[in-house]
């Protein structure tokens, strides 16, 4: 594994930095593990990278995913290949990955909880993205065509219940439990349709806004992190982003055990009127980028509002593996995404604001 002492010289026998930016202290090394064991670097003008370096069971599977997709689409004419980040090179031997490092921006997430709102530019804005991406059709490239794991997380292998806290298994129950809410994600995944090519993974944290070339003013969207993308159904990275926007709405609930959820749910800090033109925004730039007629357009729509509920559901057993209980939050994205999952059209317009 490359260590943080290392990274520099790393970088400079690759001729990525300058001697001089090291000499004089302008290189800085900030460690960003999460997922994978990521190193953040600025120094001069143009020495701003991202290393990222597997460290999960998959990681070499999963890297070697995203730099294909980032080779196909830096060398393709789409739209979308000015809005990722910029490949610098892939030291397959150490499982190295070397990207542009957005300087300047701001993920979505950390943009919104600053400001408490959501920003009606910025959704347009990735409503373009998304339709830019979703303008590449699929070939033979092989990536990957899979259904994502969401739709089947009430099925686990039996391997990985040595996994799960005790708060994930109760969670999988509920939806075992549950038949029509366990034949929605079975439904779903069953039919998976290979139409576009799918970001997978598109979350606020994924989403980095940034100024155009001599700007200042934060009004573009950038998609970074592309290891699971692959070909499949437009309507998931829509439904992605729907459900950002719906968690963010959730996590302002005030949490309290005795009051009824409707009730709680009206003193949110942020109410969902108030998020509900951002949807919008964000759905009516995705619409009139690609061309949608009215009849494409509610088909998708109902396909995203259900991808959406789905998204909650793994929002909600991502926050149960990091606690051994079951918290008020999981269980309203529970019961939120079930609705949603069930009654798509009326989720659509009374959740988000967007007539079917």
């Amino acid at each position: 594994m490359l260590e943080q002492h290392e990274v520099a010289a790393y970088l400079l026998g690759r001729g990525l930095v300058s001697r001089r930016s090291i000499v004089s202290g302008q290189l800085r090394i900030v460690d960003a593990s999460r997922r994978n064991r990521n190193f953040r670097v600025s120094g001069g003008p143009g020495e701003s990278y991202l290393l990222k370096q597997g460290i999960a069971a998959d990681s070499a599977e999963t890297l070697a995913n995203e730099v294909a997709l980032y080779r196909r689409l830096a060398a393709s004419a789409a739209p979308i290949a000015s809005c990722i980040p910029r490949l610098h090179g892939y030291d397959a031997g150490r499982g190295v990955l070397i990207l542009e490092w957005i300087a300047g921006g701001q993920d979505l997430y950390r943009y919104h909880a600053a400001r408490d709102r959501c920003s009606l530019a910025l959704a347009s804005a990735l409503g373009r993205v998304l339709a830019a991406l979703h303008s590449v059709a699929p070939d033979d490239e092989a990536f990957r065509r899979d259904a994502p794991w969401v739709l089947s997380v009430h099925r686990p292998r039996l391997d990985a219940l040595r996994y799960l806290s005790g708060a994930s298994i109760e969670l999988i129950k509920v939806i075992q439990e549950d038949e029509p809410f366990a034949h929605g994600l079975d439904e779903l995944r069953e039919g998976w349709p290979i139409e576009t090519l799918v970001h997978r993974d598109v979350k606020w944290e994924n989403c980095v806004a940034h100024a155009p070339a001599g700007g200042v003013r934060l009004t573009r969207v950038a998609l970074v992190d592309w290891e699971m993308a692959g070909w499949g159904d437009p309507g998931f990275d829509i439904g992605s982003a729907f459900s950002d926007v719906l968690g963010f709405w959730l996590t302002s609930i005030p949490i309290e055990r005795e009051a009824v959820y409707e009730h709680r749910a009206e003193r949110a800090t942020r109410p969902l009127r108030m998020l509900q033109p951002a949807i919008a925004a964000l759905w009516r730039a995705y619409v009139r980028a690609r061309g949608l007629d009215d009849g494409a357009a509610s088909r998708l729509l109902l396909r995203a509002v259900r991808y959406a509920a789905a998204r909650l559901v793994q929002s909600a057993y991502e926050h149960t593996q990091e606690t051994s209980l079951r918290t008020v939050l999981v269980a309203h994205s529970v019961q939120l995404s079930r609705d949603m999952l069930l009654h798509p059209r009326k989720a659509a317009s009374d959740l988000l604001g967007i007539p079917a």
